[in-house]
C-alpha cells in the first residue's frame, strides 16, 4: 500500500490499522463462507438419507430392481414435507450396483437394499449456494459495519493520543533559548521524544557556547599580528630608515605567528555527535602511528610507545582527532633525528608525550590552542599539563 506523502500521521496509522483489520476480515469471511457452506452440505447430505431410510422401511414394500420406477418416491407427502424444509433442488433417485457420489455441483446420499443394490438421492447444490450467498452478503455488511466503525474509533482514539505531538510541535517552533519541552499526561513514547529534543538543545546550545567563545579568543589573538603588519607596512611607507630586508624578514615574522595562530584554530574542530564506547589505549596509539609513520620517517624520529594500556570510554573520533594532534604536534616540533617518547601508566590512567625541543613554535603553546586543548578535555573527561625543560617538551593527560 503506498500512502500519499501529504497525509497526516495519524490518517496514515489509521489507514494502515483499518488495511490489517480487513485483511483479517476477508480471510475470517472466506473462511466463515466455506464453514457455512460445508455445515449446509453436511445438514443436506443427513435430511437426504433420512429420507430415503424412511422410504425404505415404510414405503418401499417389493424389492427395488435397476428397471424400477421410482416417481412414487416424490408422491410420498413425508418426503414433500422433509424435500419442502430442505434446500434440495431438482432431487432425483437412482438404483446402482454402487454407491453414487455426486459431482461439484451434486450433494448425494444413499442406503444399501436388502438386495445388494443401493438407493441414491441425488440433488443439485443451486438452492444450497443461494443460500450460502444469502449468509455471506450479510455477514460482509456486518463486517463492513464492523470495519467503518473501528475506523471511526481509531481516529478518534489517535485524535487524542497523538494531541501531544502537536503540543510538542508548536513548542518546537516557539522555542526560545533555555525553555524545555515539558509534557504532561502523555504517553511514555512521548516523553522521550520530548526528552531527546531536550538533550539535543543542551548539546547544540554548549556547541553554540564553546564556539562562540573560541572564535571571541580567535578575534582577540589574531588582531594582534594583524596590527604588527599592519604597522610595518606604515612605517615602510613612512620611513626611509627601515631597509628591505628587514622589513621582509619582520613581516615573514608576523606572518608566521599569524599561520601558527590560524592553525590552532582549524587544527581541532568540535566533536559531532558520537556516543562514548569502551577504547583500548594502546591500540588507538597504535593505529594513528601506523598513519603518520611517513612523517617520522621523513624527519628521521624514532617513536617509543609503552606496552601498558588502560580502556577508556570516550568518542572514538574525537579522541582519535586529539591523539592525532599531540602526536603530529611532537613530530613536527621535535628535533630532527631524535626520539619521541608515549609512555602509558595504567594505574594513574596518565598518558605522556614527551621529545626533544627545537626551533619552532609549539601547537598547545599559544593562547589558543589552551583555550582549545581545554575545551576538548571537557569533552573527553581529562586534565592536562605542559611541561617544558631544558631540552625536552612533555605534555601528560590524565583521564578519569
Amino acid at each position: 500500500m503506498k500512502f500519499n506523502a501529504n497525509l497526516s500521521l495519524k490518517v496514515k496509522i489509521a489507514s494502515l490499522f483499518s488495511l490489517l483489520i480487513a485483511i483479517a476480515f476477508s480471510l475470517n469471511w472466506m473462511v466463515a463462507t466455506q464453514t457455512i457452506r460445508g455445515e449446509k452440505i453436511d445438514d443436506l447430505e443427513k435430511t437426504l438419507q433420512h429420507l430415503l431410510y424412511e422410504s425404505r422401511d415404510e414405503y418401499i414394500v417389493l424389492p427395488l430392481t435397476l428397471q424400477s420406477d421410482l416417481t412414487f418416491l416424490y408422491s410420498i407427502p413425508h418426503n414433500q414435507m422433509i424435500l419442502d424444509n430442505s434446500e434440495a433442488n431438482h432431487l432425483r433417485f437412482l438404483i446402482s450396483h454402487t454407491p453414487y457420489y455426486g459431482q461439484k455441483t451434486e450433494i448425494s446420499s444413499y442406503i444399501k437394499l436388502s438386495n445388494t443394490l443401493y438407493l441414491n438421492a441425488i440433488s443439485d447444490d443451486s438452492k444450497l449456494q443461494l443460500s450460502v450467498n444469502k449468509y455471506s452478503q450479510k455477514l460482509l455488511v456486518r463486517y463492513l459495519f464492523s470495519l467503518l466503525t473501528v475506523l471511526i474509533i481509531s481516529l478518534f482514539l489517535l485524535e487524542y493520543y497523538m494531541k501531544p505531538l502537536s503540543v510538542l510541535a508548536q513548542k518546537t517552533r516557539d522555542w526560545k533559548s533555555g525553555d524545555e519541552f515539558a509534557l504532561d499526561n502523555s504517553g511514555r513514547e512521548i516523553q522521550e521524544v520530548a526528552a531527546a529534543f531536550n538533550t539535543l538543545l543542551r548539546r547544540l546550545e554548549g556547541f553554540h557556547t564553546k564556539e562562540a567563545e573560541l572564535f571571541k579568543e580567535a578575534a582577540h589573538e589574531l588582531k594582534t599580528p594583524l596590527a604588527l603588519m599592519r604597522s610595518r607596512l606604515d612605517v615602510y611607507e613612512n620611513s626611509q630608515n627601515y631597509e628591505k630586508e628587514k622589513f621582509i624578514t619582520d613581516l615573514g615574522h608576523d606572518i608566521e605567528r599569524l599561520t601558527n595562530e590560524l592553525k590552532n584554530v582549524l587544527f581541532l574542530e568540535s566533536s559531532d555527535f558520537e556516543e562514548p564506547s569502551q577504547i583500548n589505549l594502546h591500540s588507538a596509539l597504535t593505529g594513528i602511528l601506523q598513519k603518520v609513520a611517513i612523517l617520522a620517517q621523513r624527519k628521521q624520529l624514532e617513536i617509543f610507545l609503552s606496552d601498558q594500556t588502560f580502556t577508556l570510554n570516550a568518542p572514538k573520533k574525537l579522541l582519535n582527532k586529539v591523539l592525532t594532534a599531540l602526536i603530529e604536534n611532537a613530530m613536527t616540533y621535535a628535533t630532527q633525528t631524535s626520539q619521541i617518547t608515549i609512555q602509558i601508566d595504567p594505574s594513574s590512567r596518565t598518558l605522556s608525550l614527551s621529545n626533544d625541543i627545537g626551533y619552532e613554535k609549539y601547537l598547545f603553546s599559544s593562547k589558543i590552542g589552551h583555550k582549545m586543548l581545554s575545551r576538548l578535555s571537557e569533552e573527553l573527561n581529562f586534565t592536562y599539563e605542559i611541561s617544558q625543560y631544558a631540552s625536552r617538551y612533555a605534555i601528560t593527560l590524565q583521564f578519569s
